[in-house]
């Protein structure tokens, strides 16, 4: 009885090639059928955010930003790039650093790149992308941004710094100029008034390597 009992796991070890490339496939046909009537969670849905990688706009092609530096404020932080809205999505990847809004601008393409992320007074914290975009709020007029793909460093300068009501539309993605636009809360956590930065395409240089 239990030689039977064996059986099966023994014609597993025996064919375990063919058996997980059959598991495999059926996961996979499984996972694509999911995917078509709606099931698969958002978070599947993603891009992991610092691949770099193109990524086509309409008729405009440019490169994902995958870090971003504030010299004058200290700011030096990764940028993930996640291809839904979902907020929970939103939301998990700013634990981790800034993001980019799906749906806007690309590094050398025209258009409004939008980047968000935290900022708080709190001095000490556990998780450092709580202070993702501390000193915003700071920047002047003629400080530089640099934001990085994987092989070129996009500088911009500082036009604004102003503060927006929660209630009011950020950005306006369909520019014709070459625009970044930087947001953070104004209280950790809650739904408030955001600083908003806006700056102006200046230089593209390539990264020394």
């Amino acid at each position: 009885m239990e030689e039977d009992n064996q059986k099966p796991l023994k014609l597993i070890l025996e064919n375990k090639k063919h058996y997980f490339s059959y598991l495999f496939l059926i996961l996979i046909f499984t996972f694509a059928i999911l995917y078509l009537v709606g099931l698969v969670p958002e978070a599947f849905k993603t891009i992991i955010g610092r691949e770099p990688i193109l990524e086509s706009k309409g008729n405009l092609v440019g490169e994902l930003p995958l870090s971003i530096k504030i010299p004058v404020i200290g700011v030096d932080a990764p940028i993930y790039n996640p291809a839904t809205t979902s907020v929970s999505v939103l939301d998990g990847y700013l634990l981790k650093g800034a993001v980019r809004y799906p749906g806007s601008g690309l590094l050398g393409g025209d258009g409004n790149i939008f980047i968000f992320g935290h900022n708080t007074g709190i001095k000490i914290v556990y998780n450092q992308a709580f202070k993702t975009f501390n000193g915003l709020k700071d920047l002047k007029a003629g400080d530089l941004i640099h934001v990085f793909s994987d092989k070129y460093d996009y500088t911009y300068k500082v036009l604004s710094v102003k503060m927006i009501s929660a209630e009011k539309e950020l950005v306006e993605f369909n520019t014709k100029s070459k625009i970044l636009t930087i947001s953070t809360c104004n209280n950790f956590g809650e739904k408030s008034d955001r600083y908003v930065v806006e700056s102006e395409f200046v230089d593209k240089n390539s990264i020394s390597i």
